[in-house]
């Protein structure tokens, strides 16, 4: 069997054909999503939105929010991916869904890499299932997976506990960012014959999956991630 995957690489490229050659079989692909299905940041957009709009009440009239997540950024990612979601408490969920899904539609659906489809569309054929692991809020990331058709079962991404429809501040964990992909997908008895990602808090994910492959949006230079694929053989697709 063939398909055009020109948008690929060639190992990539030959991977793929390898996967395609042997036929169907149960197994996992494990995708990140920003930078790497879609070109953006869903969850840092996303908090801005929000706070534009006044939508948080937890943080209502703080000054300087912004500013404090990119700081928690620098200093310890995943402490400040989980902490926009826990200062969405407060917010109704059904409400915050709407929100979510008129955001990707208006400001992401062109965004979509070119590559995408057409490897979703492949790995589909192979009875692979697609899983999005992300480290952005899994109310932003559900809308993208949907609109690449990848089930809302199927996505790991920060999320809190919900009583009576609205968000509380209490995160459940692990927080899928570095390390916190793995336990996240080991956690699901998920073991990806192949995982994609874009930066270095993919690189466990993309150790512990069979194959790994890293996505370079912007070019190859200071990505630690595309430096590590480089060194270890893996396929690097120019996105």
């Amino acid at each position: 069997m063939t398909t055009d995957h020109r948008a690929l690489p060639p190992s990539a490229r030959a991977q793929l054909q390898a996967l395609l050659d042997a036929g169907p079989r149960p197994g996992a692909v494990a995708f990140d999503a920003d930078g790497t299905l879609w070109r953006g940041d869903v969850g840092e957009d996303l908090l801005r939105y929000l706070l534009a709009r006044q939508l948080l009440p937890a943080v209502a009239g703080r000054p300087g929010v912004y500013e404090e997540y990119e700081r928690r950024v620098a200093k310890d990612p995943a402490d400040a991916y989980g902490w926009a979601v826990e200062i969405m408490a407060g917010v109704n969920e059904t409400q915050l869904n709407e929100h979510c899904e008129q955001f990707f539609a208006q400001r992401y659906t062109g965004r979509v890499f070119h590559y995408v489809r057409p490897l979703l569309k492949a790995l589909e054929g192979l009875g692979l299932h697609s899983y999005v692991v992300s480290a952005s809020p899994v109310w932003a990331v559900i809308p993208g997976a949907k609109a690449l058709g990848i089930a809302p079962e199927r996505v790991v991404a920060v999320s809190s506990e919900v009583e009576q429809g609205v968000l509380t501040d209490r995160l459940l964990r692990p927080i899928p960012c570095g390390e916190g992909k793995v336990h996240a997908l080991k956690a699901r008895g998920v073991e990806p014959v192949l995982a994609v990602g874009n930066s270095e808090l993919d690189l466990p994910m993309l150790r512990y999956a069979k194959a790994g492959w890293a996505v370079a949006p912007f070019g190859e230079g200071g990505n630690p991630l595309v430096h590590e694929a480089n060194r270890l053989g893996w396929p690097v697709i120019r996105a």
